[in-house]
This record gives structure tokens, C-alpha cells and sequence, in this order.
């Protein structure tokens, strides 16, 4: 078994923490230069980058779930924006994205179809 974590930038670990837990996700450890976040059996890392511009951030990830449409619509009656991204379908059957407060782009899709 082999698995891929993201390690993504933040300019504020903490900001960071809580936008992911309002999301659903656990702190599995959280250091002032270091953090890491678990969804299931998912994990993303993060680290400390105070320079970084949302707007200008390339960053991003896919995140593969069981229910992407049942994921959206919480998440939307939780108030995020979770629009469409049309993306090349050889990135994966994307069926929604969200941006985090650093401007990474977070894709979701069904995890059945790998």
C-alpha cells in the first residue's frame, strides 16, 4: 500500500486549523512551524509561509470521498462557496472545489472513480 500527502503552504498555521476543522477535518499535530490534518483516511500538512498570496498561490489537492455531492451540500449549508470547476478529466472526475484562506485550491471528487 503506498499513500500521497500534500504539504501545502500557510500564512497562518492557526487560521489554517480552523478553516480545515470548520471543514470536518482533525488535528492529528499541530506545532508552531508544522501542521497536519486528517478527513477520514485522508491527511494534508501544512507549513508556515507568511509570505504567501491567496490570489497568487498555485497550490492545491484533490481529496477523493465517498459522497462528493452529500460533502457539498453540507458544507454549502455550513455557508461555503463550493462552486463547479470545470478541470481537463484527466485530473480525476472533479465535482466541486473550494478554496481555503491561503487560496489552495481543494478538488473533490467521488473516491469510487479512481
Amino acid at each position: 500500500m503506498a499513500t500521497s500527502v500534500p504539504i501545502l503552504p500557510s500564512a497562518d498555521l492557526e487560521r489554517t486549523r480552523a478553516f480545515y476543522c470548520f471543514l470536518g477535518f482533525t488535528v492529528v499535530d499541530a506545532a508552531d512551524e508544522y501542521l497536519r490534518l486528517r478527513y477520514d483516511d485522508a491527511e494534508v500538512h501544512f507549513y508556515p509561509d507568511p509570505d504567501i498570496e491567496p490570489a497568487a498561490n498555485p497550490s492545491g489537492w484533490y481529496l477523493r470521498v465517498e459522497e462528493p455531492e452529500e460533502l457539498r451540500e453540507k458544507w454549502q449549508n455550513d455557508g461555503l462557496e463550493c462552486p463547479d470547476v470545470p478541470v481537463p478529466a484527466v485530473y480525476g472526475p472533479t465535482v466541486f472545489a473550494v478554496t481555503d484562506p491561503d487560496g489552495a485550491l481543494l478538488r473533490v471528487g467521488p473516491a469510487d472513480r479512481l
